[in-house]
């Protein structure tokens, strides 16, 4: 839940559409859609910071037709929501990120702890690849 949440908050300091992922409990990552370079530094001083400002982490839903009237909602280029039941869960956390999720989440961040940025990875012409894991 912790590593989750911390992707989410990466994602809300990258405005770039995310390429693909994987999360683990020692170390996860997310690559982007994006092909200038990342401050590692900047980006790790951020995500700490939303952590120590402990954004509530909650949840609502809308309909498919409201999900297909804000495409910007969802940020994975090949993974969209299921859509089951007319209903899609969103995810909020604070008034910094707000998405379509299914998974698991703390109920606030400052519960994620310290978030170190790792090794940020070129993948190709418009893909970087940001590492990152929960520093205990």
């Amino acid at each position: 839940m912790r590593m989750h949440s911390a992707l989410h908050l990466l994602c809300s300091l990258m405005p770039y559409d995310v390429t693909g992922g994987q999360i683990s409990y020692e170390k996860s990552r997310l690559d982007f859609n994006v092909d200038n370079k990342i401050e590692k530094e900047k980006i790790e001083n951020q995500i700490n910071q939303l952590v120590q400002d402990d954004h509530q982490i909650t949840y609502q839903w809308i309909t498919n037709d409201e999900l297909d009237k804000q495409p910007e909602l969802v940020r994975t280029m090949s993974v969209k929501p299921p859509r089951t039941n007319n209903k899609i869960r969103l995810v909020k956390i604070g008034n910094i990120d707000l998405q379509p999720c299914g998974g698991t989440h703390v109920k606030s961040t400052k519960e994620i702890g310290v978030i170190k940025i790792g090794k940020i990875e070129n993948k190709g012409k418009a893909n970087r690849r940001v590492n990152l894991s929960l520093n205990d």
